[in-house]
């Protein structure tokens, strides 16, 4: 069971590395905010796709060990 936690912990710390790294190019790349992007930039990244992309890794190692454990 620790073992499933830790793996868990580890895929949702990497899904947030992994999200704040894609909302650092979504919004470099698609903002059009002119006076205050970096901020914009750091909030952004930090506060929604990190947790977003910690969720998706979190919910991917989830059904991956239950699949990989009774399949």
């Amino acid at each position: 069971m620790l073992k499933f936690i830790g793996i868990a912990l580890l895929a949702a710390l990497v899904g947030y590395a992994f999200g704040v790294m894609a909302g650092i190019f979504i919004l470099n790349n698609f903002s059009t905010n002119v006076q205050d992007k970096l901020l914009e930039l750091a909030m952004t990244s930090i506060f929604f796709f990190g947790p977003v992309g910690a969720l998706i890794g979190l919910i991917i190692a989830v059904v991956y060990q239950l699949l990989h454990r009774y399949l």
